[in-house]
């Protein structure tokens, strides 16, 4: 039998480094998108009890537990029978422990490639409470989620990237209870993303843990935006009393109130006062939000801003901007890859992009931590957000996927469309030009419009068109994708010089064109350059051939009709396993401009100086 991919590599690049689960054991789908559980909103508005921290797990690379009905393997019964018998092959008091959220690969070297099911356990207490509503809710676990407590399963969830919650008022016990989770972080065929990609997949409950309380009848919703002057705000409560109760929402100096109809919703209007100032990254001001009910109060602080198009400009509270960005991962500055983010962490992880020039981020290519999104609204950078409908091995033709696709667009615009940060959403990146391709993603272009009217779309596209140069030695590229009639921004990924037979100098006779009357935007471009390797600028993998690549590139966007922004490929080396090259890359992704550990690359000052250039001409 052939090895899998990452079998191979735990075999013969990091030799007893590394345990993979079969392939056979998730060849299908799990669970139905529509049976899985879904997101609770406001999170950090809520009252809460963190169940982070320390953890026990046992692996489980053979799929033990669940095959067949073995109560020797059964992890979650958490059985501890005496010396007498019964025979349970497992003991949770000796087990390894490890502080959550985080994932198991950076935890431990032998986990390094570990892929499979993993069991995660912990007790806590709770009180009896008449009149309270309590939730468990998970921000991210990777990939696919089962969970018990107390013995019972009470939930599945598909998606390493979204959040989900699971009501457990009923199924509480007043005293001690057990949560037992089983993160599985393998992908099947008809998964997203598949198990393909260029970044680590990072394992196990990736973010935090909550148990949530609220009233019985709660403020489900809010979301709150800028159409035009006026600002307007959806209100939903959720509960038994839903219909018929009084809503007051303060926005700033705003106030307004009013009652929610038989369906449980309201939505409230005004035209913006004079007081609120308009969020722009020049001036990220934020104001204070409150919405209360009758038994419910939600707390924020959000921007008000509009973005929207005009021909081949991008208009940002009226005006033409230039997007002056940068692509990144969700992998903190540090020698050791990991997925676990802090607010700490993405506070330095945006504060370079700030320091490079910023005014723009592309967090690719998944839904970031909410921690990130707050952090930008702070700094003042504008987001592009997507989901991991990613490259040419997603099936587009399958029911399952397109459902996934959907519920992972869905619960990320519901949990971040009050972040003024967002100025765009994605629906993929790098997906291939036919036809089920092209059906799949203009549903997912439908639904983001329906939940939030107020953002551009956007997706990453190939190059696409090459339709000959004018002259010799001249190559014009034009963008003809059909999925361009419903996007409002164009994005091209380009590798001009790197995935490709150019030199750096050889960019001079490339140019781009588009059929559509637009925005278009590099949404990447760049070089490998491990730092430190220094040499001729000709030669490849050097920190000089990257910043000559960067130098040509940004003639090439300063060139091309109607571009109106930028987001090179990426801020920070990144770990991924398709990275080979044993002297260069060493299982990391070297395109950042800063290393893994930050220290600045050349082609970091290159497009420093450039953003600081472009910002004095365009103010």
């Amino acid at each position: 039998m052939k090895p899998s991919r990452r079998q191979f590599l735990a075999g013969t690049a990091l030799g007893a480094i590394g345990l993979t689960a079969p392939r056979a054991a998730l060849a299908q789908p799990v669970t139905a998108p529509e049976e899985q559980a879904r997101p609770l909103l406001h999170v950090p508005a809520r009252r809460r009890i963190s169940l982070d921290g320390e953890w026990r797990y046992i692996l489980d690379p053979f799929d033990a537990a669940r095959r067949g009905n073995n109560r020797r393997r059964t992890f979650w019964n958490a059985l501890a029978p005496g010396p007498e018998g019964p025979l349970v092959e497992y003991d949770w008091q000796a087990s390894p422990t490890i502080d959550l959220p985080r994932d198991w690969n950076s935890h431990a070297p032998e986990l390094l490639w570990y892929d499979g099911p993993v069991y995660f356990r912990r007790t806590f207490t709770v009180k009896a409470e008449a009149g309270v509503r309590r939730f468990l809710a998970f921000e991210a676990v990777n990939y696919h989620a089962t969970i018990w407590l107390n013995a019972e399963k009470i939930a599945e969830h598909e998606g390493g990237f979204t959040p989900f919650a699971v009501d457990v008022t009923d199924r509480l016990r007043p005293g001690e209870n057990a949560i037992t989770v089983c993160a599985d972080s393998r992908h099947h065929a008809e998964a997203v993303p598949t198990d393909y990609t260029d970044w680590q997949n990072y394992g196990g409950i990736t973010r935090s843990v909550w148990l949530i309380e609220t009233p019985a009848t709660r403020i489900d919703d809010v979301f709150v935006r800028l159409e035009g002057e006026r600002v307007v705000a959806d209100v939903t409560l959720a509960g038994p009393d839903a219909a018929g109760q009084r809503v007051a929402l303060a926005l700033g100096a705003l106030k307004l109130s009013g009652t929610t109809g038989a369906d449980g919703t309201l939505r409230l209007f005004a035209k913006r006062p004079k007081s609120l100032t308009l969020w722009s990254p020049d001036n990220p001001v934020l104001h204070p939000l409150t919405v209360t009910s009758p038994a419910d109060r939600i707390a924020d602080r959000i921007g008000l801003r509009t973005i929207a198009t005009r021909g081949r400009d991008i208009l940002f509270n009226g005006a033409p901007l230039f997007l002056r960005g940068i692509s990144l991962h969700e992998e903190p500055i540090g020698p050791v890859g990991t997925r676990r983010i802090t607010e700490g962490d993405a506070r330095r992880l945006l504060g370079e992009a700030k320091a490079l020039g910023c005014n723009f981020v592309r967090l690719a290519h998944y839904p970031h931590s909410e921690v990130t999104l707050r952090v930008a609204d702070e700094l003042g950078l504008i987001v592009w957000s997507e989901i991991p409908v990613y490259w040419e091995q997603i099936t587009y033709g399958s029911p399952h996927t397109l459902a996934l696709a959907r519920s992972m667009l869905a619960d990320m615009i519901r949990r971040d469309r009050n972040r003024c940060s967002i100025g765009l959403w994605s629906v993929a990146n790098e997906t291939p030009v036919e036809e089920p391709r092209t059906r799949f993603l203009r549903t997912l272009i439908a639904d983001a419009r329906a939940l939030d009217p107020t953002r551009l779309l956007t997706a990453a596209l190939n190059k696409n068109v090459d339709v000959g140069g004018a002259a010799e030695g001249t190559t014009q590229f034009s963008v003809e994708d059909p999925l361009g009639a419903d996007l409002d921004v164009l994005a091209v990924n380009q590798y001009e010089a790197w995935y490709s037979d150019r030199s750096p100098d050889e960019i001079a006779g490339v140019s781009f064109t588009s059929i559509y009357d637009k925005p278009l935007m590099f949404s990447e471009f760049g070089a490998d350059a491990k730092h430190g390797t220094r040499g001729p600028r000709e030669h490849l993998w050097t920190e000089e051939y990257q910043a000559w690549l960067y130098e040509e590139t940004l003639k090439l966007v300063d060139r091309t009709p109607g571009c109106v922004g930028l987001s090179p490929w990426v801020l920070k080396d990144f770990r991924s396993p398709r990275r080979w090259h044993g002297k260069h890359q060493q299982f990391w992704n070297r395109k950042g401009l800063i290393a893994e550990t930050g220290e600045r690359k050349l082609a970091w000052a290159v497009l420093h100086d450039y953003y600081r250039a472009k910002a004095a001409r365009d103010a």
